[in-house]
């Protein structure tokens, strides 16, 4: 069964083509619109050196969770823990937060904006927009829907099997019932 598992998650990543992410009034994240290039052939990899004023150079506090939380965000609408969308807006500004997810899937390609105050939510495909039937205020189920049927995973599986963090509870200590459901995500046969 794990190589079963270790397989489908295989597949996963394989499908999955994280392009681009770019954010702006997110979190740590201020006005200036920051972005990440996924899209090279070789590892990216994320370091954090705070130059806050008094900072020991640490690696704590730089924004590096940001990242993931964002990524967690525009796919899914929330961040990796419990925080209050409204909590996601940088402080200090208090507004415009703008989340964007460029990705691919099995040869298409997919955009994801995702804000609050204002609410924002579009979905492109292929450079398309498409169109919900169902708009409130920025954050249409039938939207959300698509956006999860294209990525083929909960925000669970999400957490669980991709993020892989601290604040997600580790996947032994999940009651049976929940690792059955992200078993039965994983191999398809929910």
């Amino acid at each position: 069964m794990l190589f079963a598992i270790l397989q489908t998650c295989a597949i996963i990543q394989q499908m999955i083509q994280i392009k681009n992410l770019t954010v702006k009034n997110f979190m740590s994240v201020g006005n200036a619109t920051q972005g990440i290039d996924f899209d090279r052939n070789d590892l990216t990899l994320v370091l954090g050196e705070n130059l806050d004023l008094g900072g020991d150079g640490s690696r704590n506090g730089t924004g590096k969770t940001t990242i993931i939380n964002a990524l967690s965000y525009a796919l899914y609408g929330q961040a990796l823990s419990n925080i209050r969308k409204d909590n996601l807006v940088n402080k200090t500004n208090g507004k415009n937060m703008l989340v964007s997810l460029d990705f691919a899937v099995g040869g298409q390609e997919y955009k994801i904006e995702r804000g609050r105050k204002p609410n924002v939510l579009r979905f492109y495909v292929n450079n398309e927009a498409q169109v919900a039937t169902d708009e409130a205020q920025g954050d249409s189920r039938e939207t959300q829907d698509a956006i999860e049927h294209v990525m083929n995973m909960s925000h669970d599986m999400f957490k669980h099997v991709l993020a892989l963090n601290t604040y997600t509870e580790p996947f032994l200590s999940l009651k049976a019932n929940d690792q059955r459901n992200i078993i039965e995500q994983l191999l398809g046969i929910t």
